[in-house]
C-alpha cells in the first residue's frame, strides 16, 4: 500500500490539491504515458466514488502534480478547510487491480478536548 498524508493549505482547499512529487513519481507517473492529464476514480471513506483529474507540467524537470478536476466538488461536499489532513491511499489488489482511496481528518473539539474525526 502506497499512501501519503498532507495538511491542506489554503491553495489546496480553494484552487487545486498539490500532490507530493516523490509519491507521484513512484506511484502514478508511469500511468500518464507521456500525457499531461489523467483521470482516476477515488473512493472516499463513505464508499462514494469521486473522479479526480490529475495533471502535471509538460515542460521542465519539476512535474508539479496536482488534482484539479473534481477537486472543488469534493472540497464542498466534505466542507474542507485549511489545516484538515488529507490521506491518499493506493492499494494494489491482484484480483481487482489498483484501488485509490481518500480520507479527510478533521480536528473536532468535544467536551473541551481536541479529537480527530474522519470524513
Amino acid at each position: 500500500m502506497a499512501n501519503f498524508k498532507k495538511i491542506a493549505s489554503e491553495t489546496d482547499v480553494k484552487v487545486r490539491f498539490s500532490v507530493p512529487s516523490k509519491w507521484f513519481m513512484k506511484n502514478l507517473y508511469s500511468r500518464f504515458e507521456g500525457k499531461s492529464k489523467l483521470d482516476i476514480l477515488v473512493k472516499d471513506l463513505s464508499g462514494e466514488v469521486q473522479s479526480f483529474g490529475f495533471s502535471v507540467r509538460t515542460k521542465g524537470n519539476h512535474f508539479k502534480p496536482v488534482i484539479c478536476r473534481g477537486w472543488g466538488k469534493f472540497v464542498r461536499e466534505k466542507a474542507l478547510k485549511p489545516g484538515n489532513k488529507i490521506v491518499f491511499l493506493m492499494e494494489n489488489d491482484p484480483e481487482i487491480g489498483t484501488e485509490y482511496k481518500i480520507e479527510v481528518i478533521k480536528e473536532i473539539k468535544l467536551f473541551g478536548r481536541n479529537i480527530e474525526g474522519r470524513v
